[in-house]
């Protein structure tokens, strides 16, 4: 007799997208913070998302290639997701487009708005392999 073979349940994304305000204290500016996270979570080894950005501020265009994950550097393991941080300083308050992409391929185009009140996202399509998540309220 066969044993039922279990496979994981598929995910609908693979990552998400983390987009918010901060402030750097050193530099005594704000900045918009992307921060990219995989769905899964991995037991051995918390990996790093290799991501690379291009940025054309001027023409309010941002790009994120996604590249593949890689092993941390450290000497112990812990459990965790892949993440990647990118932090935008040259921001102004207006619309972007955010071009995001796995492998040059698979390419997902969003928009956000940036304002006093917070981030919000005005274009999500329906297909994409990645879940972006704005603050829409900015915490005082």
């Amino acid at each position: 007799m066969r044993t039922k073979q279990v496979r994981p349940d598929k995910l609908e994304f693979e990552y998400e997208l983390y987009v918010s305000k901060g402030h750097d204290d050193i530099q005594k500016r704000d900045f918009i913070e992307f921060e990219f996270r995989t769905i899964k979570v991995f037991e051995n080894f918390a990996y790093k998302i290799n991501v690379i950005p291009n940025i054309t501020a001027n023409k309010k265009e941002l790009a994120f290639n996604i590249e593949g994950l890689s092993a941390p550097h450290l000497d112990f393991s812990r459990s965790g997701t892949a993440s990647f941080v990118f932090k935008f300083f040259d921001f102004q308050k207006s619309e972007y487009s955010l071009m995001i992409s796995k492998y040059r391929k698979n390419k997902t185009m969003f928009r956000f708005e940036i304002s006093d009140s917070g981030i919000k996202l005005t274009l999500d399509p329906e297909k994409k392999f990645i879940k972006v998540i704005t603050e829409e309220r900015f915490v005082s």
